[in-house]
């Protein structure tokens, strides 16, 4: 049985109209939404752990859509959220295209294989344009969440 995406994600945290011109404005956002509700408690620190993997190679995997992730020791268990950009941003994807959609994962260390089977999953998920339509399109964020739950639902 698939991993089902949705026992991790934090609707509460995500970003129905991101307004962030560049990717570095867009991780300092979202992880600030994280950091408001709780979830994380140093915001710098994972600010500065996301930026570092992005310095590596951009987590934008094009078609308008990026997936930045980090682990971290400030998280017990996987989070995932989604911030959607309206305008699209700059995010330095390899197809020059603006990024629409950013689903952020942030994990422990100690749950590696999780984080793993998560980044497949959305990989898996991104594959249906409908879904990402839905997301674009959403909205709000329960238009964002049912997106996740109805794509979910079909495997």
């Amino acid at each position: 049985m698939p991993m089902k995406l949705t026992q991790y994600i934090r609707p509460q945290c995500f970003l129905a109209d991101l307004t962030a011109q560049s990717r570095e404005d867009a991780l300092r956002k979202i992880v600030h939404a994280v950091a408001e509700k709780g979830f994380i408690k140093d915001e710098k620190d994972v600010f500065s752990k996301l930026m570092e993997r992005e310095n590596i190679q951009s987590t934008a995997v094009g078609n308008g859509i990026a997936i930045p992730h980090c682990f971290t020791d400030d998280v017990s268990d996987l989070i995932i959220t989604v911030a959607r950009s309206k305008a699209g941003l700059e995010f330095d994807s390899f197809d020059g295209k603006p990024t629409h959609v950013v689903f952020l994962l942030m994990g422990n260390r100690q749950e590696h294989s999780l984080h793993l089977k998560a980044l497949a999953r959305i990989a898996r998920l991104i594959k249906s344009t409908a879904f990402i339509e839905k997301i674009i399109a959403s909205n709000t964020v329960d238009d964002m969440v049912k997106a996740f739950e109805q794509e979910e639902a079909k495997i």
